[in-house]
């Protein structure tokens, strides 16, 4: 193997075992009590190294976030895959699956640092991931929204992109809301929500569907 290669493989080896610590120590300690020095050791790096790759340990938590979706993707792709005939269940349904991925991985401490990130650094590293995390989900309700449309539920002259940022903004509003707080369960976070996305399809449906 070329040296250029192997110092690849070197790197994304000491990547995977700095992810791996620190999933471990912020599952073990949480996020706030867990400083990059633990990670380093606990990942048998140097601090240095930590620091090089992600320079912050906010930068740190975003990746982390990332290979989570990730490894979340492929059970996203089925749901979407076979949707049941029902928009509003199909909505609620991949809600759930929202909600139930995000606090499999990740506490609601880490969530809160992921979703504040866009506001406190602006154009930042951590900023542009959190963009990205929202962008897919986006793109998985276009996706979705557009089988409803095909199957002839949603009206042909609805803007799907725009009903996509509209339904993301609500749920994120409402996510956001559900972290910060230190109790409620995922059905509390889908009562809140879901409903004021049920008040904007039910405009939307076709005649047949709407009967």
């Amino acid at each position: 193997m070329a040296a250029g290669g192997l110092r690849e493989k070197h790197k994304k080896r000491r990547l995977k075992q700095v992810l791996d610590a620190a999933d471990r120590l912020f599952t073990k300690h949480g996020y706030e009590a867990t400083r990059i020095e633990t990670i380093a050791d606990s990942a048998s790096v140097a601090p240095a190294t930590v620091y090089n790759y992600f320079s912050t340990k906010p930068n740190l938590l975003m990746e982390l976030a990332l290979r989570h979706v990730k490894a979340a993707l492929p059970e996203r792709r089925a749901y979407l895959r076979d949707l049941p005939d029902d928009i509003f269940a199909g909505v609620l349904g991949f809600e759930r699956l929202l909600a139930e991925q995000a606090m499999r991985h990740l506490s609601r401490e880490s969530w809160r640092v992921i979703l504040s990130a866009q506001h406190l650094e602006p154009g930042g590293k951590a900023s542009r991931t959190g963009a990205r995390l929202n962008n897919l989900i986006k793109r998985h309700y276009m996706r979705l929204l557009r089988t409803y449309q095909a199957r002839g539920v949603l009206r042909a002259d609805v803007d799907v992109m725009a009903l996509s940022n509209l339904i993301v903004g609500i749920t994120t509003q409402d996510f956001s809301r559900f972290v910060a707080s230190q109790s409620g369960t995922i059905e509390d976070l889908l009562a809140t929500g879901v409903p004021h996305v049920r008040l904007i399809l039910t405009g939307l449906l076709t005649e047949e569907a709407a009967a």
